[in-house]
């Protein structure tokens, strides 16, 4: 028997991956109680990224009869749209891996290398949480004898860690749809440019502060020192451009008046788009 796996093997998976399996689970046809798709990212050596996902059709949970045809034709549109996106694998819903996953992943084993296989809960079933699981695939057989060539009787799941990773403008996105949590209507509203400067500004205060409480008290002696903290705390300091404080406050003070200037410009726009609109539809 042959089994080749790497132990050092992960996958991040972005939200907006997960967002197109959860919208595409909740548009399913009842008759089916799982969904199935192609996953879009890239791959290095010990790792894959995946960034996409699109459905593709079966016809019923319990039989693998995948839409092969619709899965390579969807992938090479992605392809053209966007060519640093490649198939790295695929998934399915549910609490566990499906029947017939190993023919699944027979055709995507020629459609990329080492594909990967995400299970996603969307079901809530396990504990009531939105649960991930990721497998890699390896063939597995016994040697004739008399011949050099394995014969493969399988594919053997193993699974690997799997991580959500966001993008600075993924989590910001995030991060506003998780606040909906706490309105009654389940409604969000993207915040004003004045809003974002006032809540980033709010937000670095807060860290400088807990940065410089953490210094004080380890040179009071209250906390330990720390060496690895010490060092990102002087990369960080590097990396803050000497600037005079006079020609910093001219910057920031420039830098918000062109913003107040471009707010007051696309409010003026819309005020007069508005007015156009009113007029144009009150004139016989």
């Amino acid at each position: 028997m042959a089994v080749s796996v790497n132990n050092n093997f992960e996958v991040n998976i972005h939200p907006v991956a997960l967002f197109n399996i959860v919208h595409a689970y909740e548009r399913r046809s009842e008759k089916f109680d799982t969904i199935l798709g192609t996953l879009l990212g890239t791959r290095t050596s010990d790792s894959i990224e995946v960034t996409d996902s699109f459905v593709v059709p079966h016809l019923t949970h319990g039989e693998a009869l995948y839409n092969v045809d619709y899965a390579s034709s969807m992938a090479s549109f992605y392809r053209k749209v966007n060519s640093s996106q490649t198939t790295v694998g695929w998934y399915s819903t549910g609490s566990d891996m499906m029947a017939g996953a190993n023919l699944i992943h027979e055709f995507y084993t020629h459609e990329t290398r080492n594909p990967v296989y995400i299970v996603v809960d969307t079901g809530l079933k396990n504990d009531a949480r939105f649960q991930i699981k990721a497998y890699i695939g390896s063939l597995f057989g016994v040697k004739e004898a008399g011949k050099e060539k394995m014969k493969n009787h399988g594919t053997l799941f193993t699974p690997i860690p799997v991580h959500i990773v966001t993008y600075d403008e993924e989590k910001a996105a995030v991060d506003l749809f998780q606040s909906g949590k706490f309105n009654q209507k389940f409604r969000v509203k993207p915040p004003g440019e004045l809003e974002q400067v006032q809540h980033s500004l709010e937000k670095l205060l807060f860290m400088l502060k807990q940065i410089t409480t953490y210094v004080d008290d380890v040179l009071s002696g209250k906390k330990p020192s720390d060496a690895q903290i010490g060092r990102m705390l002087m990369n960080l300091i590097n990396t803050v451009p000497k600037v005079d404080s006079k020609d910093l406050e001219n910057m920031i003070n420039t830098s918000m008046n062109d913003l107040l200037m471009i707010q007051y410009l696309s409010k003026g726009v819309k005020a007069q788009l508005m007015l156009n609109e009113k007029l144009t539809s009150s004139t016989p």
